[in-house]
């Protein structure tokens, strides 16, 4: 079978869970100076602050024309840099880069190549981290993260996303993970990660206890971006004036788009081959 998500874990090294902490206590003190607004403590992932996040860095759709950095407030400027300057958060996003690109280098492959000429193509679009492959992240507040079941549909659809949980909580009692479609409910510990497709699987959380603190950083990557590339720089239908013939095949190709989004996922010998020819290389 294809492997569809991966329950990463964390690091066995101590400091890992040190680092988690030091990242736990830099997004509450961000949390509190956000000022967030009632709009944005209310809404279709959750209610009553019970999920509030600010996405930054790059992003495509909502009728753009082209990719562009997002636009924060501009008192939220400093902690949002503070946050990304963070060495043990830099620790976690290259964690999970690392995960990704050793349970699904096809589809690392993928995305790598089309955001590598993207950036190329327009040396605006600045990324949150050195040694991360996502072009966005989600800092999710809390402080104590509970979200409705939800898909994240502007998403690549088969595409990995990471979810990394933070905080203080009691995993057997609170904070799992629940995937819809596979039917999952899963312990989610403090620092424990996941790749999973979010525009593909429905997924949410439960809440922890009155007294316990969680959060979430979400690493993704918007399919429009992607398309963005695929489509020579420009939308579809600027792509159907300029250039009719690769219009035409764009098109075709979504006919398939799902049967492509199976084949770019690996299987668990794949993966046992890789290792054991990266040992034999060693």
């Amino acid at each position: 079978g294809k492997i569809a998500l991966v329950l990463v874990g964390q690091p066995r090294d101590p400091s890992y869970a040190a680092s988690q902490l030091n990242v736990t206590d830099a997004m509450l003190r961000a949390g509190q100076l956000a000022q967030f607004t009632g709009e944005e403590r209310n809404h279709r992932r959750a209610l009553n602050s019970a999920a509030i996040n600010i996405n930054v860095r790059i992003s495509y759709g909502m009728g753009s024309v082209r990719p562009g950095n997002l636009v924060n407030k501009t008192h939220r400027i400093p902690t949002i840099q503070s946050l990304l300057a963070n060495q043990d958060l830099k620790r976690m996003a290259s964690f999970a880069d690392a995960t990704f690109k050793l349970w699904s280098p096809r589809i690392y492959s993928y995305i790598d190549g089309r955001l590598k000429k993207l950036y190329a193509h327009d040396p605006r679009l600045k990324t949150n981290f050195q040694n991360s492959i996502f072009p966005c992240a989600a800092f999710n507040f809390g402080p104590r993260v509970c979200c409705h079941a939800h898909r994240d549909i502007l998403n690549c659809p088969f595409a990995w996303c990471t979810i990394q949980a933070l905080g203080r909580f009691d995993h057997t009692k609170g904070g799992h993970l629940v995937v819809k479609e596979l039917k999952l409910y899963i312990q989610f510990p403090a620092g424990a990660l996941i790749h999973i497709p979010l525009a593909t699987f429905t997924h949410g959380n439960t809440p922890v206890q009155e007294h316990e603190t969680r959060l979430s950083f979400t690493q993704f990557c918007a399919g429009g971006l992607l398309r963005f590339v695929d489509n020579d720089f420009q939308v579809e239908k600027d792509l159907k004036k300029k250039n009719k013939e690769l219009y035409r095949r764009r098109m075709e190709e979504k006919k398939g788009r799902w049967e492509m989004g199976l084949a770019v996922l690996c299987t668990v010998d794949e993966i046992l081959d890789q290792d054991t020819h990266r040992s034999a290389d060693a």
